[in-house]
């Protein structure tokens, strides 16, 4: 049947009149070895029609079915020497490497899913191919690979330059155990995701960057030049992983204070608790975000780590944020502040009253309708000189007209500046159409 349908769509690729062809999309799900030569013809003609007809957008997928081995497929050196390809996806489950000659002239979209890493210059390559990138998504499976001829190859640096790059994802599909280094360097690159997994030291130079997030697992996170431009950044990075002994947490902890360090500049900045987790081994006095604006909190709840290490933390960073203005809990648990009794207790000394003036939003999502909930938005209701906007988010399928009594007693309590608006919301709430709507199974 595979083989049927191959034939059929040579014919379709290779009898049509030289009328242009827009977009080509090869789909194979449940691969199997005997399916191989089939789809290499298919490539072929797919390769060819790319300069006959103009292509500019080529997606190729193919899954293997969980039954077959991985085993290799040469891509035709075609695929990599187009002058019209202006977007390229490839989605592969089955092995293959860069050929040594690519030149993709007007390439500005290239999304590689499944890639194996053979060798250390196959990024660089590739890169070098392509002066007009501007996006590149790169979801990298494991390092260690195996050669048909037996041949083991140990793969350790992942090097990516390119001037013309602006926007950089880096995704890895498997924990590292050995230690690996990636170098990120472009001019002009405004926004870098990297998700790692395992022993990762990152060095990123790109002064113009923009937006920048970071999380899984590193060793370090190194940043060449001041981020004058950085506007937003997310850090959910583990740098504590896997610590071995006092010297490693010392290490680790520095490294974790001196990437904080470089995010000077930035005006949006959301923050897991796991890097807030090395800053209290690290130096007591955090750098001063002149710029920050907007500060989200992500708890990552550990029996292990006293609350109060992470409310000193806390602390520092509030006073080191002098201008910020929004605040924002992704979910606040009943110690969240400390492992007091009192929940109340301890608003005075993490949530000082200077610092609760100048806000003019605060938002808590993940609202639960908890006491200690209710607790802190009065304390911010009764103390926030400056708030415009108390914005409470339920669970999309929970729905606050369920709930009139929690509705009633918030927007009972005092408020210190009349100007405040109390929204309650539901997730999701920003989605308007309505298909898309039925499909999440959200109210109307």
């Amino acid at each position: 049947m595979f083989s049927d349908f191959v034939d059929f769509a040579n014919r379709v690729i290779r009898q049509r009149n030289k009328a242009s062809i827009g977009k080509i999309e090869v789909d194979v799900m449940h691969f199997v070895k005997s399916y191989r030569l089939a789809f290499e013809s298919l490539l072929i003609s797919a390769a060819a029609a790319l300069s006959s007809c103009n292509v500019q957008q080529l997606h190729l997928s193919v899954r293997m079915d969980k039954t077959t081995e991985r085993f290799s497929i040469p891509i035709p050196p075609g695929i990599f020497s187009s002058k019209t390809l202006v977007s390229l996806s490839v989605t592969f489950e089955v092995d293959w490497n860069v050929p040594d000659f690519v030149w993709l002239p007007n390439l500005k979209n290239l999304y590689l899913f499944e890639f194996r890493l053979v060798d250390e210059d196959s990024i660089q390559r590739l890169l070098q191919g392509c002066p007009l990138l501007e996006q590149l998504m790169l979801f990298v499976q494991p390092f260690s690979y195996e050669s048909e001829s037996e041949e083991r190859i140990e793969v350790e640096v992942l090097h990516i330059s390119s001037p013309s790059l602006k926007s950089l994802l880096l995704c890895w599909n498997a924990k590292v155990e050995l230690e690996f280094t990636v170098v990120v360097q472009s001019e002009n690159l405004e926004s870098l995701f990297c998700s790692l997994q395992g022993q990762h030291k990152v060095t990123i130079d790109a002064p113009n960057l923009k937006s920048l997030t970071v999380e899984g697992h590193v060793l370090e996170v190194h940043i060449n030049q001041s981020l004058v431009s950085i506007d937003k950044a997310v850090v959910q990075a583990e740098f504590l992983h896997n610590v071995t002994n006092h010297s490693d947490l010392f290490l680790r902890s520095q490294r974790a204070f001196k990437f904080l360090s470089g995010l000077v500049n930035v005006k949006s900045l959301n923050l897991s608790e796991n890097i807030l987790k090395a800053l209290y081994f690290s130096q007591p006095a955090l750098p001063t975000f002149r710029n920050l604006i907007k500060l989200e909190l992500i708890p990552v709840y550990c029996y292990s780590f006293p609350r109060s290490c992470i409310l000193q933390v806390l602390s520092n960073l509030f006073e080191s944020s002098p201008k910020l203005e929004v605040l924002i809990f992704s979910e606040v648990f009943k110690n969240y502040f400390g492992e007091d009794e009192e929940f109340g207790s301890v608003f005075l000394q993490a949530l000082p009253l200077t610092f609760i003036e100048h806000l003019k939003v605060i938002e808590m999502t993940n609202f639960r309708g908890e006491e200690h909930e209710f607790k802190l938005i009065e304390y911010f209701l009764k103390n926030g000189k400056s708030l415009k906007k108390m914005a409470l988010e339920r669970e999309a399928r929970e729905d606050w007209k369920c709930v009139p009594e929690d509705c009633e007693r918030i927007l009972a309590f005092k408020k210190c500046s009349d100007d405040c608006q109390i929204v309650l919301k539901k997730k999701w709430d920003h989605i308007t159409c309505p298909k898309f709507r039925q499909l999440l199974k959200l109210s109307p």
